[in-house]
């Protein structure tokens, strides 16, 4: 089991999460992301324009454009009854269209598109996840600062991630996906703050 941590002490999963969350912020808020993911309906053009503004103002607008250009395999993709590998791979192919590299721009399109299913990735998060992981604070993870250009890359850095969210969410009795990943934003941004470099975790 997952050794979690409030300051000072360690904590189960649940305690973890309600305490962490409530330190995330966005200039956008949540509800407004939320309303856009438009679960149970297809996503429209003005949805995608919402949601890259919600995610990242300064670096998502620039992928406004090419996500409104694969949105018809954005919204096959979400209507798919099972996601196998071969879907997701060829998913996969037309996110990268979106960015040939970035994993943190090709995991939120997965995830605007089952937002159930793929959970959101990005450095705070990350760093959370391996330190979690680890004991271990990683500044700037290198699962997400060095390139991402196939699909089976894709999966060895995201996958680990993915279980562990989940497993998170089950440990913690958690319902709301949003929750666990306000909660390791949070987390992960600390860590951040807390430590100038590389290094064990410092429990404070």
């Amino acid at each position: 089991m997952t050794t979690y941590y409030k300051p000072f002490k360690e904590c189960h999963a649940g305690e973890f999460i309600a305490y962490w969350e409530q330190f995330y912020y966005s200039k956008i808020p949540d509800q407004v992301y939320q309303a856009n993911l438009n679960v149970g309906g297809d996503l429209t053009e003005s949805n995608i324009d919402i949601l890259w503004r919600w995610k990242n103002e300064r670096y998502g607008i620039p992928k406004i454009a090419p996500t409104k250009r694969i949105l018809p395999e954005i919204n096959t993709f979400r209507r798919l009854p099972v996601i196998t590998e071969e879907a997701e791979g060829n998913f996969w192919q037309k996110a990268s269209t979106v960015s040939a590299s970035g994993i943190t721009w090709q995991v939120f399109i997965f995830h605007i598109a089952r937002p159930e299913d793929y959970p959101i990735l990005d450095q705070h998060v990350m760093r959370a996840f391996l330190c979690l992981r680890e004991g271990h604070v990683y500044l700037n993870p290198k699962q997400i600062s060095s390139p991402c250009r196939s699909y089976s890359r894709f999966r060895t850095i995201y996958y680990p991630y993915r279980d562990f969210f989940f497993k998170l969410m089950k440990e913690g009795s958690c319902s709301e996906p949003k929750a666990a990943d306000r909660a390791l934003w949070a987390f992960g941004k600390h860590l951040k703050r807390l430590h100038r470099r590389d290094g064990p975790l410092v429990l404070t």
